[in-house]
């Protein structure tokens, strides 16, 4: 069992992400870095050394999949829902994951269904613009666009380049035995998968890391922090439009999106509205204004904030105003009911990431506020290292090749999803922040100098590559750092 240090971050959510390694890391070697050196040894191998079991089809387990059928690795996928959910939210991918996605040979679909970023403007409640951060620079200085796509259309990009068998639909797992062996998973409909390691990919409320937690405290071995709950932040609800009339609201066509977040002063609440690819808009709403009246603890159960809350949530919420001179009951009207979520916004890294043949990835490890646009960056970034290390796995590996594995990816992994969780909640209270203190914050944050954001995010554009796939350039005229390892 491994637990992280310490570690600071100054790096903001959108201008300044902390979304890869930017750490000087002791024994050097740039195996599984962004520098342009070719590994000694392509994949696929000729022969899968050991089998993985992923548990969970969402972004971090569908592109470990696909990076373990590059690597000539076994595996297989057991996903509890029946498919992939209807279209509602968006995922951020920027240089330091679409460098690795390229060499996947993903780029051009990725893009095809994606919007580039030109900007972030904050906004007070009359519209007045406070501040912005210009974003088109990115792909000259990094070789990519940062860039917004439909999560469930991303998903579905990368079950086309999977054997259908290999994702299995429909299996609930319910028991785990993780031995110095191997892993077995039992599912609800009786099926027993079994495995080498298995790999927990299945989010926020993980059911691998509740079991693999559950079993090292009765052990007595689980961190104190590990056993404390999700942290809450705020109430949010979250929606994807249909496509929208482009005479009414042309911005919904532009090549660029445009992100505003827009923060009340009559009542306490924070919008986050842009346009999204389609000809849609994808928005979110958080703040006091959707606290239940009368709860007097914040940490409230969710079926207390699940769908049945939807309507009075939208009575909300409809009088809002947004840019252009609507209100957010434009954005309802255009809104179907399943494309809509309203959710606990909360936030957690766990110092925990594996024991035995088990190991966590994505948000199963680390929760980020739903829109600060790290979820799923941070989990692809996971994979990329923790496949390399695989990859390198000898063949009829000891059990103590795969603790050495994982923890070397927890030792590279773990401070830098330690900040970027930091930093984003760090973004989230200032944005949900009331009060002349938190104006003025906001307003240097949005001013400050060029030199210093560009500083900030050529610390951690690192763009890391799968060791075992050919190169692609490094096409930023500012390259991308070493990942040095433990």
């Amino acid at each position: 069992m491994t637990h992280t240090r310490s570690s600071k971050s100054s790096i903001m959510s959108f201008s300044f992400k902390s979304d890869s390694s930017h750490r000087s890391i002791r024994s050097a070697t740039t195996a599984s870095s962004g520098a342009s050196i070719t590994p000694s040894i392509l994949g696929p191998k000729s022969s899968s050394p050991f089998k993985v079991v992923i548990v969970g089809a969402g972004v971090g387990g569908l592109v470990m999949a696909l990076c373990l059928e590059r690597a000539g690795i076994d595996y297989v996928v057991l996903e509890r829902a029946q498919q992939l959910p209807v279209p509602k939210s968006m995922i951020q991918l920027s240089a330091n994951t679409l460098r690795a996605l390229e060499q996947l040979g993903l780029l051009d679909e990725i893009l095809a269904i994606s919007k580039p970023v030109a900007s972030v403007r904050l906004r007070k409640q009359n519209m007045t613009v406070v501040g912005e951060m210009d974003g088109k620079w990115t792909k000259e200085r990094y070789g990519y666009h940062i860039c917004l796509a439909p999560r469930s259309e991303f998903c579905q990009i990368i079950l086309s380049h999977l054997p259908p068998h290999k994702v299995q639909w429909g299996r609930y797992v319910l028991d785990i035995v993780n031995g110095n062996g191997g892993v077995q998973c039992r599912c609800a409909n009786g099926q027993v998968e079994q495995g080498d390691i298995l790999v927990g990919a299945d989010g926020a409320h993980s059911a691998v890391r509740q079991n693999l937690y559950r079993s090292l405290r009765e052990k007595n071995m689980l961190p104190k922090p590990d056993m404390e709950p999700l942290k809450f932040t705020l109430n949010a609800i979250m929606g994807l439009t249909d496509p929208m009339d482009l005479e009414q609201f042309p911005n919904a066509g532009a090549q660029f999106c445009d992100v505003d977040i827009i923060v009340g002063k009559d009542a306490y609440f924070t919008i986050w509205i842009t346009s999204a690819p389609g000809n849609r808009f994808i928005w979110s709403v958080g703040g006091e204004i959707l606290t239940p009246e009368g709860s007097n603890d914040t940490n409230f159960k969710q079926s207390e904030f699940g769908p049945e809350g939807i309507d009075a949530a939208c009575a909300l919420i409809q009088d809002l105003p947004i840019p252009g001179g609507g209100t957010m009951a434009d954005m309802l009207q255009n809104t179907k009911k399943d494309c809509l979520t309203k959710i606990m916004v909360e936030e957690k890294h766990y110092t925990t990431w594996y024991h035995g043949r088990t190991v966590l990835v994505g948000e199963a490890c680390h929760k980020f506020v739903p829109f600060s646009g790290q979820g799923a960056e941070q989990a692809i970034l996971d994979v990329v290292c923790l496949v390399n290390l695989l990859f390198r796995v000898r063949d009829n590996p000891s059990h103590g090749d795969f603790c050495t594995a994982f923890e070397n990816y927890v030792f590279q992994r773990s401070p830098v999803a330690k900040d970027a969780v930091a930093t984003s909640g760090a973004m989230s209270h200032l944005m949900n922040s009331q009060g002349f203190a938190a104006d003025f914050k906001r307003k240097v944050v949005f001013n400050l100098p060029e030199f210093i954001r560009l500083a900030s995010y050529d610390k951690i554009s690192v763009r890391p590559l799968l060791d075992f796939l050919p190169p692609i350039e490094d096409r930023g005229y500012k390259k991308s750092k070493a990942v040095k390892e433990k």
